[in-house]
Order: structure tokens, then C-alpha cells, then sequence
């Protein structure tokens, strides 16, 4: 039975995770591709810059899923130009054409991508972490929330993306995240994380992420 179980593991497809930009991760089976965060406004508020070349994808199905509407996450004039679909809290989906929205519930399928949504808090905006299940990897994406709690609480992720400020805060609570790799996102161009060791990781544009 475990050689079964490691050739099933071995015969998923391929997921490329790659990082863009502050909390823009774009995942792709080839087939499908889901971009985290994006596109924002290049460089708003001192984070990083990319080329508008980014603003592309290597597969004729997209979805955008956006965890808020600060436009270090999400620049409604640029999503326009793409042939996208987009998914996001609703004060984020508001005024777009509705065949471009996907409707998000607690759980949600896109293709061969699950997503659950969790309501998070920051800012007084609308804002969403999100667990991605795809070809059995399980992705967690933080967004901006100061709340751990969700994350603190998820079980069994091959890969946490989580703010700089996450996860220090759960350090200090002594919560283990429970994931294969934890990926540091939204941090400055350059900058340190010194507590990231271990299975930890903080990325620089267009690096890749191992996602099996």
C-alpha cells in the first residue's frame, strides 16, 4: 500500500509556483493558472516594481484571487486590459462584468482548483485568506489579515505563504505552522527576515517554489 501511495504521489501533475511581487504568487498545471494578488499598482507604497510583461499568462484559463482591495494587491485598470476571471470580497468584485466574477462560497471549484475562503480582518476593508487545494497540494495564502487564527488553525498545507508580520506574531504565540514550507511574502525589496529558518523561506522575484 505505501508503494502505491508514493507512485500516486510521484504520477501528480506539476504545479509551478512562482513569485511575482509582494503577495503575487502565480501557480500553473500548464492547463489552468491562478495569480494571487494581481495585478497591483507597480511599486505603491515603497513594495516591489515588475515588468508589465508580468501582466501575462501561459494558459488561455486565469483566475485572479484577490484578498482585498489595497492597490498593493489589486489595480482594478490593469485587471481590465487581461481576459481574466477574477474572485475576491465583494467590495472588491463590485462594479466588474459578472461574467468575469467568480462567485466565491466557503468553498469553491475552479477547474481542478478548490479554494476555501476565510473572512479575516485588516483594515476595515472586505479581506479573505484562502486555502488552495490543487492535484493534492494544499496552499495557504495569508493576504494582509492580523489575525492568525485560520492559519494557526489549518492542518496538512504543503505550502504557507505568509506576511512577515504573521509570522512573527505566531512565533510569539509559540503556534507551529503546519506546513511543509512556510514562504514569507509582501516583505520590501532586499529585506531580512533573521526569525525564517528551517523550513522557511523568503523569496526574491521570480523565484520558484517547491510545491510538491
Amino acid at each position: 500500500m505505501l508503494a502505491l501511495g508514493l507512485v500516486a504521489l510521484l504520477q501528480r501533475p506539476a504545479l509551478d509556483v512562482r513569485f511575482v511581487g509582494n503577495m503575487a504568487v502565480a501557480v500553473t498545471d500548464g492547463a489552468v493558472t491562478l495569480v494571487t494578488d494581481f495585478p497591483y499598482e507597480s511599486g505603491y507604497s515603497g513594495y516591489m516594481t515588475y515588468a508589465p510583461a508580468e501582466i501575462r499568462s501561459g494558459t488561455s484559463t486565469t483566475l485572479a484571487l484577490i484578498t482585498h482591495r489595497h492597490r498593493d494587491h489589486w489595480e482594478r485598470s490593469l485587471f481590465s486590459g487581461t481576459n481574466w476571471k477574477f474572485a475576491g470580497p465583494s467590495d472588491v468584485t463590485a462594479g466588474l462584468p459578472a461574467d468575469r466574477v467568480v462567485a466565491l462560497t466557503a468553498t469553491t471549484t475552479f477547474g481542478p482548483v478548490t479554494i476555501e475562503r476565510f473572512e479575516t480582518p485588516h483594515a476595515n476593508v472586505g479581506h479573505y485568506s484562502y486555502i488552495v487545494t490543487w492535484h493534492g497540494r494544499r496552499l495557504y495564502f495569508s493576504g494582509d489579515t492580523e489575525s492568525g487564527d485560520s492559519l494557526a488553525a489549518a492542518k496538512n498545507l504543503d505550502v504557507a505563504f505568509v506576511s512577515t508580520w504573521m509570522y512573527r506574531a505566531l512565533l510569539r504565540r509559540g503556534v507551529r505552522i503546519d506546513a511543509r514550507r512556510i514562504v514569507i511574502y509582501h516583505h520590501h525589496p532586499g529585506e531580512r527576515v533573521a526569525e525564517c529558518a528551517d523550513r522557511c523561506v523568503v523569496p526574491a522575484q521570480g523565484d520558484r517554489i517547491e510545491g510538491r
